[in-house]
Parts: structure tokens; C-alpha cells; sequence
């Protein structure tokens, strides 16, 4: 049991240490001819005279600061305070500030001496945690489509194929419904094959829902003015226009 408190007491200064505030710091005054004083630091009253007085563990900012001396040599006889200086002083943080009551009755820094230093910094060009495995080239960009950049996008001759499929379609809604399948299982399909299935569709409203719907997988967008030639209004044109302007 007296081993357990031990270690209890022991672990309790250990993390009291480590969990030291190092922004705290000290305070030393005393007058310029040595002689006795007594201090007050934020109404707290530090009563042992003597010719210098220290104060630890102040937290960094303002304080209120008042320092006596005795008014005769032998203070023990005649204790009878003399006031020397009343006013404020700023503190840093963790730092031993030594200070000075001036003949004048004021007060005076004479020192600011760290208690604390900061790890050094990292050299900027150092790195402890390197990248276990850098990209020993830049990924491609993506290529037309059925290039190994690009391998899920539909191929010429599967898209001839699906372009017999719809043709041989009776119904407008059926060749839209086939179409749409087909990009959204692709993927990815290039503005080309986008005019081609546009120009299967009868109705200009067909035609432009289709090339808005395909906008979304079209891998060269920049290409995708070429549509403009499937309408024949100018309605059409400036609507879809619009839309890749919102979409863009």
C-alpha cells in the first residue's frame, strides 16, 4: 500500500512537471541604494523585507506593483513604512524580469532575462516523413476514346454496332432510351459519336436532350461547338449554348 502511494505521489509531481506552464515568469525588485523592501503585487503583500525581493510563477501581462522601504535604518524597532513606488509593470512571458525603484521613485527594467527556449526549428528542407512511395512519372491524361487512357470508353467498332442498334429502332423514345444506356454504361464518349447519335433522332427537342444529356460524359467538351451543326434552329443552338454555360 505505501508503495502504491509512492508511486502515486511520484506520478503526480512527474505530470505536474510535465505539465509546467512555461509561460510563467519571475520577478525581482530592489531600490537603487540596496536598501530593505517589502512588495505588493496585485494586493498580495510579500512581508519579508529584505534588499531584494522575488516573486515566481507570474502569469505574463499587467500587474499592480507597490514597493516600500522602512523610513528608519533599524526596521526591526521601527517599522514604519515609507511608499517608493505605485504603478503598474508589464511582464513577459517566461522570462526573469529584473526591475529597479529609481531615486526618483520611479521604476526601471534592468533585465529581461529568458527562462524558457523554444525547440529549434526544422530546416525547412528537411522531412522526417518522406513519401514511401513517390509517383515515379506523371499520370497521362486522358486520350480518346478506346486508348489505354481512356479504356472505358465505347470503341469504334462496338459503336458502329450500337448505332445499327438504334437505327433499326420504330420509335423515337426507344432510340433516345437506347442511347442514353449506352453513355451511361460507357462512360465516356467523345463529341464525334455524340452528333452521330444525335443525328438518329428525328425532332430537334430529341436532338438537344440527348446533347445535353451526353454533355456530363463528354471526354473533349472543347470540341462540342461541332453539335451546332445537328439543329435547325437557331433556338436550339443558343439553348444548348446556355446550358454548357451553366455546366462548365
Amino acid at each position: 500500500m505505501k508503495n502504491l502511494i509512492s508511486t502515486l505521489i511520484i506520478s503526480s509531481i512527474l505530470s505536474a512537471h510535465a505539465s509546467a506552464d512555461h509561460r510563467l515568469s519571475d520577478l525581482r525588485i530592489r531600490t537603487f541604494d540596496n536598501k530593505p523592501v517589502i512588495v505588493s503585487l496585485n494586493h498580495v503583500q510579500y512581508n519579508t523585507p529584505g534588499t531584494a525581493v522575488t516573486i515566481n510563477d507570474i502569469m505574463p501581462g499587467r500587474h499592480q506593483l507597490q514597493v516600500w522601504t522602512y523610513k528608519h535604518r533599524y526596521y526591526p524597532y521601527h517599522p514604519q513604512r515609507v511608499l517608493l513606488y505605485s504603478g503598474f509593470i508589464d511582464v513577459p512571458a517566461s522570462s526573469e524580469v529584473r526591475a529597479m525603484v529609481t531615486r526618483q521613485r520611479g521604476l526601471r527594467i534592468n533585465e529581461i532575462i529568458p527562462l524558457f527556449t523554444p525547440p529549434a526549428p526544422v530546416p525547412p528542407y528537411y522531412n522526417p516523413y518522406p513519401a514511401p512511395y513517390p509517383a515515379p512519372y506523371p499520370l497521362p491524361a486522358p486520350g480518346p476514346c478506346g486508348t489505354p487512357a481512356a479504356p472505358q470508353c465505347i470503341n469504334d467498332a462496338d459503336f458502329n454496332a450500337l448505332l445499327n442498334t438504334i437505327d433499326n429502332q420504330s420509335f423515337e423514345s426507344t432510340r433516345m432510351t437506347l442511347s442514353k444506356q449506352a453513355i451511361r454504361q460507357h462512360g465516356v464518349i467523345n463529341s464525334r459519336q455524340v452528333a452521330e447519335l444525335m443525328n438518329l433522332m428525328s425532332f430537334e427537342s430529341s436532338k438537344l436532350e440527348l446533347a445535353k444529356y451526353a454533355y456530363q460524359y463528354t471526354i473533349d467538351p472543347q470540341n462540342y461547338f461541332q453539335l451546332f451543326n445537328a439543329f435547325s434552329f437557331d433556338s436550339s443552338v443558343r439553348e444548348l449554348s446556355e446550358y454548357i454555360d451553366r455546366h462548365s
